[in-house]
């Protein structure tokens, strides 16, 4: 009985299929027309507004650049900006405006004042290990692409610590530089591992190196990009990274053209292997 039920039930549809085949293929390339054109008057209007953005209608491009970070961001014999995030934009520039004959002034910025920066129109692009996230308040309120650069998270420890594992600290708190990324990643990763941690925020290296020293916190969490001027201080970093972060290319508000054809160059550029090229030319 039940064979025959669905036997029937399945002939019931074939045959509705077969008498509405018709109309149903009309109704699928209707959607399919309308998608289609909702698609590329999305992509025209970017389009548009690319065109009419900041950087197509300057004749000179400010770029604010980070020069404290090993491989990111430094300066040579000369006082040129030079690093990893110097030539990542260039490539993302020379692919968005090609041969247009553009001016391009660099300036030294720290991650705090590069949101300064932008809002009074000293820079108009800003890059140095900024991310996203609620309570990063120095991107907070910025257009930022999708991250051109994934880094690890790690905890760094005195060198006299034995411990190899953040689940293996005996301690009630850790610390946090909270002005490199976001608090509720971290506490986020603490609930979904079961550590019951309390979090010391660090606005500045400084603080976090003392409170280490002294003992009066176990580790802290960072980025690794900033963790090597630690390790350089004589500093541990814990081998086994937590997770990871995103660094991002900070724009003016309002700039979501920009944003979405610079997150194709994004793409682009790690497809063809030019972001890949640059890690390894600059050992990030």
């Amino acid at each position: 009985m039940d064979r025959e039920f669905k036997s029937h039930r399945r002939s019931r549809g074939a045959e509705f299929i077969k008498r509405n085949k018709k109309p149903l293929l009309i109704t699928i390339l209707i959607i399919a027309a309308v998608i289609a054109c909702a698609v590329l008057f999305t992509n025209l209007a970017t389009r548009q507004g690319f065109d009419t953005s900041f950087l197509m209608t300057r004749d000179v491009v400010r770029i604010g650049l980070r020069t404290d970070i090993e491989g990111f961001g430094g300066k040579d014999e000369n006082g040129n900006l030079i690093g990893f995030d110097r030539d990542y934009i260039d490539a993302v520039l020379k692919d968005l405006l090609g041969n247009q004959e553009k001016m391009y002034e660099y300036y030294p910025i720290t991650s705090q004042d590069a949101g300064g920066a932008i809002k009074y129109g000293n820079i108009d692009i800003a890059l140095g290990l900024l991310t996203t996230g609620e309570n990063v308040s120095k991107t907070k309120g910025f257009t930022l692409t999708e991250p051109y650069y994934t880094d690890d998270v790690v905890a760094v420890m005195r060198a006299d610590s034995r411990v190899q594992r953040v689940p293996d600290i005996e301690a009630t708190s850790i610390g946090v530089i909270n002005t490199a990324m976001s608090v509720d990643d971290l506490k986020q990763y603490l609930e979904d591992e079961k550590l019951n941690f309390e979090v010391e925020r660090y606005a500045d290296y400084e603080s976090a190196m003392l409170d280490l020293e002294a003992g009066r916190i176990p580790a802290v969490i960072m980025p690794r990009a900033i963790s090597r001027q630690f390790q350089d201080a004589g500093y541990r970093i814990l081998a086994e990274p937590l997770y990871t972060v995103g660094y991002c290319i900070m724009l003016p508000t309002g700039q979501s053209a920009v944003e979405t054809e610079m997150n194709k160059t994004i793409e682009k550029l790690k497809e063809n292997g030019t972001t890949l090229a640059l890690e390894e030319k600059w050992g990030i």
